[in-house]
């Protein structure tokens, strides 16, 4: 598990392997902290983050096997 910083934190990232290819993912808290109330990048630093992350996932689901965490992705897409 790699970690990301964004204004001072660090949020875990993994590289998933999907039918599709390769993609990252992390956590609703990293999301989050990336987004304005009214739906905006809070800077282009965070726009730039979020377009690197295929799809954000509670932090406890970061602990699953990593197929397993594929299948829950590609069960909620």
């Amino acid at each position: 598990m790699e970690m990301i910083k964004f204004e001072g934190k660090e949020y875990p990232t993994l590289l998933l392997s999907f039918p599709f290819g390769e993609r990252q993912v992390s956590t609703e808290k990293l999301n989050d902290s990336l987004m304005n109330v009214d739906g905006t990048y809070v800077s282009e630093d965070a726009r730039i983050i979020d377009e690197e992350i295929f799809y954000f996932t509670a932090d406890e689901n970061l602990l699953l096997k990593n197929d397993k965490l594929v299948e829950l992705i590609l069960s909620e897409i």
